[in-house]
């Protein structure tokens, strides 16, 4: 009985570790670098000809909803982890998938509007599947 309980208590704290560390790997995973629409925004000139086109200016502030939307994701995924035991994991990669897939089609949006060439959709779904990829990888 004795055996027993110091297997599961040995279990349960080498459980415990392992979430914590998957916990941290994915948060520093996450913040690794900016939006993908931040990015495009910051990439386009001043100078081009339809920089100052009232499309493009608001399609510029799309980057500030993408970089709330990758804080709250830095911040959610490994709560979210961490409060269901890792059991959340395929929905949250499928939640992340999708959220980066958003981000992906308004950097392509503002680089059309911006006086750019749009990303195709295929490049834009590799892009996604990388991403999920490396980020099951990294976590």
């Amino acid at each position: 009985m004795l055996g027993k309980f110091l297997l599961s208590e040995m279990n349960s704290s080498i459980l415990g570790k392992f979430s914590r560390g998957l916990c941290v790997l994915l948060a520093v995973g996450l913040t690794a670098c900016a939006s993908n629409t931040r990015t495009m925004a910051e990439s386009i000139h001043s100078e081009s000809a339809n920089f100052k086109d009232p499309a493009c200016q608001r399609s510029l502030e799309l980057a500030a909803l993408h970089d709330d939307v990758k804080l709250t994701r830095t911040i959610a995924t490994p709560t979210l982890l961490l409060l269901t035991g890792g059991s959340s994991l395929i929905p949250l990669i499928g939640v992340n998938m999708g959220l980066d897939a958003l981000d992906h089609l308004d950097a392509s949006y503002v680089s059309q509007v911006c006086g750019g060439l749009a990303i195709p959709s295929k490049n834009i779904l590799e892009r996604v599947l990388l991403g999920a990829g490396f980020g099951v990888l990294k976590k």
